[in-house]
């Protein structure tokens, strides 16, 4: 059943125990806000984006909550190394290869130009996908753990062009449930950059 993200917040618990191998990220700019993936969902982690405009809603994935089960993305009983049957009938959704459980330098580590050392890159590489994405992500009121990864993005030390940095995110709303973070105009030019060729991290897709 779908809730909104007001009602999703208002009871979120952080339960999972471990990163799990892959995330399911949906790209709002292709989802109807259908229900399908929703439905399927076994541990309740998408929520609905309502607008007022009922065609502008759509829905989000609590990247955080995600156990890669895959069940919002395919039916694996009927699906084969040849054929996908997926979920989705507008093909919204990625799953990707969980970077918090890849080796390696992160795609986002190049272009930070601040003086921080042993940044959590792989969790920044998660959360900017997202931005990339749908450019905005919601994050719980009181997980501070979860802000301080989106702090790093709102820090003005991301190389933009020569001499020139620019800051990815700002925050545009904040209730006692959630804060609302949106990409900056400079913020998706970036990413855009950075998330170019990122379809090798793509699972099935």
């Amino acid at each position: 059943m779908t809730i909104s993200a007001e009602q999703y917040f208002a009871t979120r618990k952080s339960d999972r125990k471990k990163e799990t191998r892959y995330l399911a990220v949906i790209n709002k700019d292709s989802c109807t806000s259908c229900n399908a993936c929703s439905s399927q969902c076994p541990v309740d982690c998408i929520y609905e984006v309502v607008s007022h405009i009922p065609s502008e809603s759509y829905h989000q994935i609590d990247t955080s909550r995600c156990i890669g089960c895959q069940l919002c993305y395919r039916i694996p009983t009927e699906s084969t190394e040849q054929y996908t049957l997926e979920i989705c009938p507008w093909n919204a959704i990625d799953m990707l290869h969980n970077p918090n459980v890849k080796k390696g330098t992160s795609v986002m580590e190049p272009y930070y130009m601040g003086s921080e050392s042993d940044l959590p890159w792989h969790k920044i590489e998660e959360y900017g996908y997202q931005f990339f994405l749908d450019g905005e992500v919601f994050l719980p009121a009181d997980e501070e753990d979860l802000q301080k990864i989106l702090h790093y993005f709102e820090e003005p030390v991301w190389y933009y062009g020569e001499d020139e940095n620019c800051r990815l995110i700002v925050e545009v709303a904040r209730s006692d449930k959630f804060v609302r973070y949106q990409a900056t105009t400079e913020g998706r030019a970036v990413l855009d950059v950075i998330f170019e060729k990122y379809d090798e991290n793509i699972f099935l897709d």
